[in-house]
């Protein structure tokens, strides 16, 4: 069966043959005039002239003498035609929204103005529906949250639904004013609109002689829906004889007046009265398409359905008629990467998004980095926005200079980099990390550093990549004098965001052979083109029909009446579209994600529900998953071998003591023991904003050390300690850079972001422990970070062995002649434990590490000391000191009934149950049979920093 296309083509050479030159022909796009003129020069014969081939918006820029603005120029034209009638009704002009303010609520009245226009309607009638409460009521409820949003920022200080909904009415009350000059300001640079180009066509007959002197006639082809502009203009000209209309049409949904897919058509043909050269054709009743549908579980695994139906085809060769079709076109980038790499003669009509490619991303960091050094008063710039341009593809330092700097950056731990150095390496450097001359002038550095990226290694072999760097570079160019002419300039903020959304429209097409190969290309781009086999991608619910609110202040009533677009228009399109595909396809596949989410309905196009409901054709069903079995995660256990013998010697022989950390991480997981202790393995090092909850920590052991170093020896009164507080705004920057720095650094410590939060949390605790010795106060300070060390001896394997037990204390004080072991802590730890048994139980929640850790301090001081009485443990936790009163840090010991408060009167008896059980956890760490295997208490590994490598992760 020959194509649409085809069939116009013979017919319209017949009528023509050797006088194709006086004859122009008009499509819905471009791709349907390829195929049509390939078609034509088959059959002309002899070769003649081609026609003009025309989209119908070009035909219509040809009505007007004036240019068309861009959507740039009409916002500057629309908000200075919106202050003007502000000023002539009388407003302040200091209360008159600023540009940044109107931009949104413009585009919207832009596009309205436009559709007004094309459907040749008077402002001033329809804007009189809008002066009714009533009216205005349903015109505001049936606004999007959005435009809701930016009407309450517009008029600012309007904060009830009344005052916005008058000021709205007033806005609309203004408009055919408004809209009045918005022309007549176009008009005196010698520009118009597209909307006015139709309106002016439409009301003009007398510009009819602009074509007829061009052509002796104009057949447009493939059209479905026509505006009212475009309705009267093929009217009047097919009167005249001047046009002629060649329409797709089958019998299957054209008779039936309750067909969607047929009421565009009908109203043409039957209401407009437009003559329809083609006849109507009866296929889908008879047709031999098969139509297969294939669920996927998933939005990414469409794509994966592609080489298999490539490997069904009958003629794997010949793929000229052969479509990929997007009902969703931000399939685009999963299809192109999911197609098989030996398929060759490939052509994609959408065109590359530049919003989607390397270039786009530099221009987003440019931005980035001007806004923070905007900031930083062109200082320093964010790490993570130097590390962004260091890593990214259109960086030309050398590798050695990347790994230097970040080197520097993690070592000295510079959250903020400063942007002196980084200017100096390179001009695209020192493009980025420089203050530009003006605010406007970002464009013509932003055009530089596409200039730049063209030399780069990789644009030189990308062709797509320079495509991309050449149509940026142009495109900031062309935006440049646009944005100069705004005065004032807006917000600096407002003009990148700005520009960021025009460069996310810009696209870059593909090389590739229209007329050969398989097509990929958009389902509206499929307009009078016919293939053999097709698929369909996305073909679910919500985007075939892809419905889409009106982005419009004008109500859906206003629209109806006026007879202006409606959602059901949207769904009339579609279903044409789909339709006709189905007329001379050989087979139709249509793929749709069958799970549920915010993107997706979970179901397949109503249109497929139809088919099977309404006509013969036969669908079959499947489903396309990828194999998910659950494997479990298998057990890691190690075993001692000769090599972690000899690394766990060195604790027997007393090279490395064995700490009272590493005695908790073997209660809380062999495996971690392992990992931390005897393979080393150290998480990889990381510049970070943010604190930790051990950095915390260590920043609140820093302030203490500072306050107190200079005590040591002494009485520590209540007048010190008042004193220690009025130093902590200058000491807790100095602990947080002593604290965060791995090495002597000179540089301040920056608080940014979470950091500030960070500081005021570090200083409240802080606040807390100087409250807490305030209440015992005096007492006599003996030591700060006291290293206490003893050899503690056990039996293993029927052999008595020794480790070194090595810890450091945060302070030792006296008070009465009794000493404490005082451990700081600003985590949730507690000072009750069940027992000193508990203390050791692994896979336990009786585990108290804090208090067996201070326990350990104070068995450390007592071999030391060689005391067994007279001093006890303590433990300073921050938060149980700030939510308790009377809290004095004592250990509660809950074996007994009523619990122990561990004075120092308890301490010997503990102190032997401590060593025993010590002695029994040395001799099961150190026996060979013993292996290294993970916790069964899978909450141990939610922070653990190995949990990735064992597979509890998301445990």
């Amino acid at each position: 069966m020959s194509s649409f296309l085809q069939q116009v083509a013979t017919n319209i050479y017949k009528l023509y043959g050797g006088q194709m030159h006086k004859l122009a022909v008009v499509f819905p796009n471009r791709r349907q005039s390829v195929y049509f003129l390939h078609h034509l020069q088959q059959i002309a014969t002899p070769p003649c002239f081609m026609p003009a081939s025309l989209t119908i918006e070009e035909l219509v820029r040809m009505a007007t003498p004036w240019q068309l603005a861009d959507n740039l120029t009409q916002g500057f034209a629309l908000y200075e035609s919106y202050v003007d009638t502000c000023v002539a009704a009388g407003d302040d002009p200091k209360t008159i929204p600023s540009f940044d303010s109107f931009f949104h609520i413009g585009e919207t009245l832009i596009k309205d103005f436009r559709e007004l226009d094309a459907y040749c309607l008077k402002v001033d009638e329809v804007c009189s529906l809008l002066y009714e409460i009533e009216a205005i009521d349903k015109a505001f409820d049936q606004l999007t949250e959005e435009q809701k949003a930016y009407l309450r920022q517009f008029w600012q200080g309007a904060k009830d639904k009344r005052i916005i909904q008058e000021r709205f009415l007033q806005l609309w009350q203004r408009l055919p004013q408004i809209y009045t000059l918005f022309h007549e300001r176009l008009q005196q640079s010698e520009q118009t609109t597209l909307g006015m180009a139709y309106r002016m066509l439409a009301n003009h007959a007398e510009l009819d002689s602009n074509f007829t002197q061009q052509w002796d006639h104009i057949a447009f082809i493939g059209f479905n829906a026509f505006n009212k502009a475009e309705e009267i203009v093929l009217k009047r000209w097919q009167q005249k004889q001047y046009a002629s209309l060649w329409l797709d049409i089958d019998a299957y949904y054209f008779d039936n007046p309750q067909h969607e897919a047929g009421d565009f058509l009908r109203r043409n043909l039957n209401v407009v009265g437009l003559q329809n050269s083609m006849p109507i054709s009866r296929t889908l009743d008879t047709t031999a398409t098969t139509i297969h549908v294939i669920a996927c579980d998933g939005q990414q695994l469409q794509a994966k359905a592609i080489a298999p139906w490539l490997q069904q085809l009958e003629k794997r060769q010949a793929q000229t008629q052969t479509g990929i079709l997007l009902a969703n076109e931000s399939m685009l980038m999963p299809v192109l990467q999911s197609l098989p790499e030996e398929l060759d003669g490939i052509n994609v009509t959408m065109g590359y998004p530049l919003q989607q490619s390397a270039v786009y991303d530099l221009m987003k960091l440019y931005i980035g980095i001007q806004n923070d050094l905007i900031a930083n008063q062109y200082q320093t710039v964010h790490h993570a926005l130097v590390s962004r341009w260091l890593q990214h593809p259109l960086c030309s330092w050398p590798q050695k200079e990347v790994e230097k700097l970040q080197a520097k950056m993690l070592k000295e731990h510079m959250v903020q980099v400063k942007a002196t150095a980084l200017r100096q390496y390179d001009e695209a450097s020192a493009i980025l990390f420089s203050k530009p001359m003006a605010d406007m002038s970002i464009f013509s550095d932003m055009a530089r550093l596409c200039e730049i990226s063209t030399q780069h290694s990789m644009a030189k072999t990308d062709d797509m990549l320079g495509g991309l760097l050449v149509a940026a570079h142009d495109t900031l160019l062309q935006l440049q004098p646009l944005f100069m002419q705004l005065n004032p300039a807006p917000p600096f903020a407002f003009l990148c965001s700005l520009l960021l959304r025009q460069l996310g429209t810009v696209t870059v097409a593909f090389q590739g052979e229209p007329l050969v190969g398989l097509q990929l290309m958009g389902l509206l781009e499929t307009r009078g083109i016919d293939f053999d086999d097709i698929i369909i991608l996305d073909a679910s619910e919500g985007n075939l029909p892809r419905i889409k609110a009106p982005e419009s202040f004008l109500p859906h009533n206003i629209r109806r009446a006026f007879g202006m677009t409606v959602p059901e228009h949207q769904d009339a399109i579609f279903a044409y579209v789909f339709y006709r595909l189905l007329q001379r396809s050989k087979s139709v596949t249509l793929v749709y994600n069958q799970l549920v989410s915010d993107d997706s309905s979970g179901e397949i196009s109503r249109f497929v529900q139809q088919l099977a409901f309404e006509s013969n054709i036969p669908i079959t069903r499947s489903t396309m998953a990828l194999p998910v079995t659950t494997v479990p995660q298998p057990a890691i256990t190690i075993a001692k071998n000769e090599a972690i013998e000899k690394k766990l010697a060195l604790y027997l022989n007393g090279t490395i003591p064995l700490s009272p950390s590493g005695i908790n991480t073997w209660l809380n997981c062999r495996l971690q023991f392992y990992f931390r202790y005897i393979a080393k393995l150290k998480e990889p090092e990381l510049l970070q904003d943010e604190v930790g909850a051990n950095q915390l920590g260590s920043v609140v052991h820093k302030v203490m050390e500072l306050l107190y170093a200079p005590h040591a020896g002494k009485t520590i009164t209540v007048a010190m300690i008042a004193n220690m507080k009025q130093l902590l705004p200058t000491t807790v920057p100095e602990a947080f850079r002593l604290a965060w720095y791995s090495t002597v650094s000179a540089h301040a410590f920056v608080f940014t972001g979470e950091l500030l939060v960070m500081r005021a949390v570090a200083e409240e605790f802080v606040r807390i422990l100087l409250q807490q010795d305030e209440s015992i106060a005096p007492f006599r300070l003996e030591s700060l970070e006291i290293k206490m060390k003893h050899a503690m001896s056990f039996v293993s394997q029927g052999k008595t062995r020794q480790v070194m037990i090595s810890g450091y204390a945060d302070r030792v004080d006296e008070k009465e002649g009794i000493y404490r072991m005082v451990d700081y802590k600003t985590g949730s730890d507690k000072v009750a434990f069940k027992s000193v048994e508990a203390l050791f139980e692994r896979d336990s929640t009786a585990q108290n590490k804090a208090a067996l850790q201070t326990l350990l301090y104070s068995w450390l001081f007592g071999k030391e000391t060689n005391r067994t009485e007279g001093f006890e443990p303590i433990l300073m936790a921050a938060r149980q000191i700030a939510s308790l009163p009377n809290f004095t840090g004592h250990l509660i010991d809950k074996s007994e009934k009523p619990p122990v408060t561990l004075t120092h009167h308890h301490m010997a008896s503990r102190l032997r149950a401590i060593e025993q059980q010590m002695q029994h956890l040395l001799a099961e760490l150190f026996d060979a049979a013993t292996v290294f295997d993970q916790t069964t208490r899978k909450d141990n590994c939610k922070f653990c920093e190995y949990n990735s490598i064992c597979g509890r992760g998301t445990a």
